[in-house]
């Protein structure tokens, strides 16, 4: 499958080729073949922004998050997140000396990365794909994605559990941290990805006296939530946001919509919020869609107040 979707990569330089030549019948023709002539234009160069122009588009967007708890100490910490660079097949993915440029110039107390590193990347390529992220400042911490485990495709989470610390990442799959400095107070926990099916999800059932902070692959880990379960934030990546954005027609085949697909919502009481990354599976493209790293304000209050 993997030569279908590089196929599909290198055809689309053809793009340089044909769109001239449409012009061109679109100026010659008259009548309906004109208007023909210019919608078959139109999509192409639709597709060709999708290939060449979005995926190399980094925004960085900030979000306010309050949660909802109160607490013994008011805090508030600022958390920058990019997901599922999938570095690897496709060499329009998103560099990680760019990803890690906007992280530093976003100034965050501390990094959070869902995981999805890799799309079919030979380990041995590692050192040289990720090198930049030991330029980031803030402390970094890290869990791995569908992708990383092997699915689909080579399991290479040992190598990435090699590569990714000696470059300052901190992996936390299933692991709780307590971190704090003068500004907060607050429980991290990491849990592995849902599809592989070895969540300590037994992490959340102790009450927390701070803010609890879960960081998984998939958002869709709070549906595995069980009754007695306590978080209060869940960061997670996994949709891409839907990754081709097409009104209605992504909604209906892939269910990822809204919120759901990116940005922070509210569930089980639970503040959730998506990334909707920086990579690509699948098609080499992103339509409305671009690549973000996202900047999370979390502030939470003083009991009393």
């Amino acid at each position: 499958m993997e030569w279908i979707k590089l196929a599909i990569y290198y055809a689309s330089y053809l793009y340089f080729i044909a769109a001239p030549l449409v012009l061109w019948l679109v100026v010659r023709r008259r009548g309906v073949a004109r208007y023909a002539w210019a919608g078959v234009a139109t999509v192409i160069t639709l597709l060709a922004y999708a290939r060449f122009v979005e995926p190399r588009i980094l925004l960085t967007t900030e979000h306010e998050v309050v949660l909802n708890r109160c607490f013994e100490r008011a805090g508030a910490v600022r958390i920058a997140v990019f997901s599922d660079t999938h570095n690897g097949l496709f060499a329009n993915a998103m560099p990680i000396e760019r990803i890690a440029a906007a992280v530093n110039a976003a100034r965050s107390d501390m990094v959070l990365v869902p995981g999805d590193y890799i799309y079919f990347l030979h380990p041995d390529r590692f050192d040289e794909t990720f090198a930049a992220l030991a330029a980031i400042k803030a402390p970094m911490f890290a869990v791995l994605g569908n992708h990383d485990l092997g699915l689909p495709g080579p399991d290479l989470s040992a190598p990435l559990k090699d590569a990714l610390p000696a470059l300052g990442v901190r992996l936390i799959d299933n692991q709780p941290l307590t971190l704090s400095n003068s500004g907060f107070a607050i429980e991290l926990v990491g849990l592995s990805d849902q599809w592989a099916r070895r969540q300590k999800l037994s992490l959340l059932e102790a009450p927390s006296l701070t803010p609890r902070l879960v960081l998984t692959h998939n958002p869709a880990t709070l549906h595995d939530f069980r009754l007695g379960m306590h978080a209060d934030f869940l960061v997670g990546g996994h949709t891409h946001g839907g990754q081709i954005q097409l009104p209605i027609v992504t909604c209906l085949m892939t269910g990822v919509c809204g919120d759901i697909a990116y940005g922070l919502r509210e569930e089980k009481d639970v503040q959730v919020f998506t990334t909707s990354g920086t990579g690509m599976v699948g098609l080499p493209m992103r339509f409305r869609v671009p690549p973000r790293v996202d900047v999370l304000n979390v502030t939470w209050r003083l009991c009393g107040e």
